[in-house]
């Protein structure tokens, strides 16, 4: 009997590693450097993670652009707002695609950005980059 008990309670752990172990591989859908870079307010290290062509949405500008035209689009964002602080305040993925949201602050306003990711060629790469101003 307490061979058996021993048996189950290993499987259990076991079982419980493996389901958590898959929890975490699914859970973190934003990468820290696309964090990072938001937070340090750098275009050039977040168009790293940029696919060839993104959507960009921007309380001044809006469209589809190529890689180097979004980084100057959002080098103009980060230069007229530089960043006090970035978190991420909800993330998910549905299917082969993941998304996360970010407040964003500066010394006078916050705004809320959003970040649709998807794997290219085993990458995550941002396709769509939501950039809107939160109301007081």
């Amino acid at each position: 009997m307490k061979h058996y008990f021993k048996l189950t309670s290993l499987s259990f752990i076991l079982a419980l590693s493996f389901s958590f172990t898959l929890f975490a591989q699914n859970s973190g859908t934003i990468s820290q450097d696309i964090v990072n870079a938001t937070r340090d307010g750098s275009a050039s290290n977040l168009a790293e993670y940029f696919n060839e062509n993104i959507e960009l949405v921007l309380p001044q500008k809006s469209g589809i652009f190529s890689k180097s035209q979004a980084e100057m689009v959002l080098k103009d964002f980060f230069t007229k707002n530089p960043p006090e602080g970035f978190r991420i305040i909800h993330e998910g993925s549905r299917q082969k695609a993941s998304f996360a949201i970010g407040n964003y602050t500066t010394g006078t306003a916050v705004f809320r950005i959003y970040f649709l990711t998807k794997k290219v060629n085993g990458n995550l790469l941002i396709h769509q980059l939501r950039i809107e101003k939160q109301n007081d």
